[in-house]
């Protein structure tokens, strides 16, 4: 229990002190982003399964009824 508390308590210090509108910050976001779209973009399979697993698409392959 001690342990989560430190991470909820060092998640919160790491939030302050970034300052999210920065040169930096937008970096990292982009090379983040880039490294994402890589790993999952990497065949229309596991394309679709990410889709899925957000909750985009249903298992059956159909748009989801928030995606209408």
């Amino acid at each position: 229990m001690n342990s989560v508390k430190s991470r909820k308590k060092n998640r919160t210090a790491l939030r302050e002190t970034i300052d999210f509108s920065s040169p930096e910050a937008l970096e990292r976001f982009r090379k983040a982003a880039a490294a994402f779209d890589k790993r999952v973009n990497r065949t229309p399979e596991t394309a679709m399964r990410n889709l899925i697993a957000e909750g985009i698409y249903t298992k059956s392959g159909r748009l989801s009824r928030n995606y209408r």
